[in-house]
C-alpha cells in the first residue's frame, strides 16, 4: 500500500493531543493520525491488520511461547523460547509481515551461541525439518544457516494447495508451535538420533494432520 506526504491544517491543540496519544502507544505523529482515519473511514490499513494477527498469535502461544515486548513493531512480532541443552540457550522468532500479497512475510528463528557443539546440532535439527517441510507440505522457500532459519510464510490450502490470499494469526501460530515444538523434542532426545528425528517428525505429522491452512 503505498504511501504519500500531504499538507493538512490542523488545530494546535489538536496536534498537540495527537502526539500525546502518540507518545503514550508509542507511534509517530502520522502513524497515529492515519490509524484514526482508517478507523472513522471504516479501512483496514497493513498495521491494523498486522496487529489483529499478532493479538491472535499471542492468544494461540501464549503457553509455549513468550512475546519479546518493546521489541516487537507494527508489521513485525518477536517471541522467545528456551531449548533444554546445557545453559537453555534462548531461540528468537520474529514474524515480519509484509505489505504485499495478501499479509504473506516470512519467519526467522535465531540463536546466538558460543557453542560449535550447540551451532552443530542446531544445523542438524535446521536439514531436518527442511527435509521434512519437503516430505509433508511439499518445496517451501526455506533457508538456514548456522544459527539462524529464514522460512517464507506463504498460507495455502491443505486440499487443493491454493493460495488464501491472507495472513492468518492462528495458522502462523500453529507452524510456530510445531517448529518451535519440534526443536525442543529434538534436542531432548540427543542421546539417540533416532529417536531424536522421529520425535521432532511426530510434530510436524500433527500440524499436517491437524491443520487446513498450512504455510
Amino acid at each position: 500500500m503505498a504511501k504519500s506526504i500531504y499538507s493538512l491544517v490542523l488545530d494546535d491543540e489538536v496536534i498537540a493531543l495527537v502526539d500525546r496519544m502518540a507518545y503514550s502507544e508509542g507511534v509517530s505523529r502520522s502513524a497515529l493520525i492515519n490509524r484514526v482515519l482508517a478507523e472513522k473511514l471504516g479501512f483496514s490499513t497493513h498495521e491494523m491488520r498486522s496487529r489483529d494477527i499478532f493479538r491472535r498469535m499471542e492468544e494461540m502461544l501464549e503457553d509455549s511461547l513468550m512475546p519479546m515486548l518493546g521489541e516487537s513493531g507494527d508489521s513485525t512480532m518477536k517471541l522467545r523460547s528456551a531449548v533444554s541443552y546445557k545453559y537453555n540457550p534462548t531461540v528468537k522468532y520474529t514474524v515480519a509481515l509484509s505489505r504485499e500479497g495478501g499479509g504473506i512475510g516470512e519467519l526467522r528463528a535465531q540463536v546466538r551461541s558460543r557453542s560449535d557443539g550447540f551451532t552443530l546440532i542446531l544445523l542438524q535439527f535446521f536439514r531436518l525439518w527442511a527435509k521434512l517441510e519437503e516430505a509433508y507440505i511439499g518445496r517451501t522457500d526455506i533457508t538456514f544457516e548456522p544459527g539462524r532459519l529464514t522460512r517464507k510464510l506463504v498460507p495455502h490450502r491443505k486440499s487443493d494447495g491454493k493460495l488464501t490470499g491472507s495472513a492468518d494469526g492462528e495458522a502462523i501460530a500453529a507452524y510456530i508451535n510445531a517448529l518451535d515444538g519440534a526443536m525442543k523434542a529434538f534436542f531432548a532426545k540427543l542421546s539417540d538420533p533416532e529417536t531424536a528425528s522421529a520425535a521432532a517428525e511426530s510434530f510436524m505429522a500433527a500440524y499436517v494432520k491437524n491443520n487446513e491452512i498450512l504455510m
